[in-house]
């Protein structure tokens, strides 16, 4: 009897521990981003002065994890158990919003520093601008191949 209850309280303390697992898993591969916080277009328009202002804050706040060039490879990015990410990874940034990026960006999550409180709102608009400059452009869609005529059979009637 003894022995029974340990085994039941055993295999419930690994379903628990299989569940917490999974759910950090989950965690790390991505964020949860409000559907209204996705919504939200950008109130600046995409220009160089812009985009110039996005790359001094990324210099001075985001380059030390997410290197120069974006490559999630700069001299801090080893320090944390969760890699800074590649925003030059074809179609990572394709997918997303720019009010997504904005939510990320403001948010944060660790070992990422919420930037809501360190740049006001416009420096965020034009940190998500820069960041769009590090991705590569989309790739050209493939045209679907023609399929070959058929041929008529001249015996047929």
């Amino acid at each position: 009897m003894r022995i029974s209850r340990i085994l039941r309280w055993g295999g419930f303390l690994s379903l628990l521990a299989g569940i917490a697992a999974l759910a950090a898993a989950d965690d790390v591969k991505g964020w949860t981003v409000p559907p209204e916080a996705k919504a939200v277009k950008s109130p600046l328009t995409q220009s160089p002065a812009v985009v110039a202002a996005g790359k001094t804050l990324y210099d001075d706040k985001c380059a030390n994890c997410h290197g120069d060039k974006g490559k999630g490879d700069g001299p801090e990015a080893d320090m944390y158990d969760t890699p800074p990410t590649d925003l030059t990874k074809p179609g990572l940034l394709d997918g997303m919003s720019d009010g997504e990026l904005f939510w990320k960006i403001s948010k944060g999550r660790r070992p990422m520093p919420v930037f809501e409180k360190q740049f006001n709102e416009e420096q965020r608009w034009q940190l998500v601008h820069f960041v769009r400059t590090l991705a590569p452009p989309p790739a050209p869609e493939k045209p679907a191949k023609a399929m070959p005529a058929k041929k008529s059979d001249p015996k047929k009637p």
